[in-house]
């Protein structure tokens, strides 16, 4: 019965993976099958426009662990695998705020509110590890998400942040990582996502339900990363329902 049990563990832990590789083929999919177009000759529909972003009407965000201007920014708390080998994201979090994206021809203005951040080491900072002490901005950020947390739990509401920064100690993080990345003003930008014109006559591309992506990667180099990614799952995935059989069946 043990045996059958722990087999039915394996097996619910391989549905994340797999769930994540039907992400990463459908993200990869409608990048193949989404031809990048000017800014000028946008209609309403999916669309992907390529270009430099910069800061709209709303300005920038502070990156909450750098101090730096940003665009959007994300942090992912990674648990170490045995020697380093594996990392698996337990959680993470994010800021973004609208902003616009130019090419030769124009601009559009993204709400990235509900994109899908698939975002480079081009600005990528690894702020709590074993090996280092977080520097001063990194340590308000862990100070104000771990209050944010206390007060969430005292009250009895949703946590503010969902990233567990309160499990792990600043200094000598047992076996976790605290990574971020951002899109900053003057990066390269490509978007992918519901475009609508707005009675000004510009326009806006934002989440409408289907596909949606913001990346500092031009196609070529997020179609590479999104293929990785799916081999990667797919491996993970294979590996889990492998020993839910072995465990739970065949034990």
């Amino acid at each position: 019965m043990a045996s059958v049990t722990t087999g039915l563990v394996f097996l619910g832990i391989a549905v994340i993976p797999t769930y994540l590789f039907v992400q990463a083929r459908q993200a990869s999919q409608a990048v193949g099958e989404t031809e990048t177009r000017s800014t000028a000759s946008l209609t309403d529909g999916t669309v992907a426009v390529a270009g430099t972003v910069e800061a709209g009407p709303a300005g920038t965000l502070t990156h909450p662990v750098t101090g730096t201007d940003a665009l959007a920014v994300r942090w992912d708390v990674e648990e170490r695998g045995v020697d380093d080998e594996v990392a698996e994201v337990n959680d993470s979090g994010r800021q973004t705020v609208p902003f616009r994206l130019v090419d030769d021809d124009g601009a559009v203005d993204v709400d990235p509110t509900g994109a899908d951040l698939h975002l480079s080491t081009t600005h990528g900072e690894t702020f709590v590890d074993q090996l280092r002490a977080p520097g001063e901005q990194a340590r308000t950020f862990i100070e104000r998400v771990q209050e944010n947390e206390r007060r969430s739990h005292d009250a009895g509401t949703t946590q503010v942040h969902n990233t567990p920064i309160n499990e792990a100690r600043v200094h000598g993080v047992d076996g976790l990582d605290y990574q971020s990345r951002a899109l900053q003003p003057g990066d390269t930008g490509y978007v992918l996502g519901y475009a609508r014109q707005n009675d000004d006559g510009t326009d806006t591309i934002g989440d409408d339900g289907g596909e949606f992506i913001v990346s500092d990667m031009t196609r070529d180099e997020l179609t590479a990363d999104l293929g990785t990614n799916q081999w990667l799952l797919v491996g993970v995935a294979l590996l889990f329902y492998a020993l839910a059989v072995y465990v739970g069946f065949l034990a």
